[in-house]
């Protein structure tokens, strides 16, 4: 759960009265606390590790398969051979790539 913009005082306060049946010494508050605390101690999202079609890599990239085709061809990113007509790019490869660094080399699957 991510709270994404600022809770108005009115819904904290109907989602306090709402829970207080519940949890009889909260009060809005710690509410407040409780949300802030709860947002601090979760875990950051680790990058996705997967091999990528080229279809994704491309909307990562915000780029046509044509050119994930030719980033591919001259070693921009790393390709991941599956079979002979199939193929997965190399995450690591993007994400350098993003980061204005550079491939090298394919990697045989």
């Amino acid at each position: 759960m991510e709270i994404r913009t600022k809770i108005t005082p009115q819904v904290i306060a109907a989602a306090t009265g709402l829970l207080q049946p519940f949890i009889p010494d909260l009060s809005p508050q710690g509410l407040v606390s409780a949300l802030k605390e709860y947002n601090a101690s979760k875990p950051k999202p680790e990058p996705d590790n997967r091999p990528m079609t080229r279809q994704e890599a491309a909307e990562l990239l915000k780029c046509s398969r044509n050119t994930i085709s030719h980033y591919l061809s001259i070693g921009k990113l790393r390709k991941i051979t599956l079979t002979a007509r199939s193929c997965r790019i190399d995450p690591a490869s993007v994400r350098a790539l993003l980061s204005g660094e550079t491939a090298s080399a394919s990697q045989e699957g």
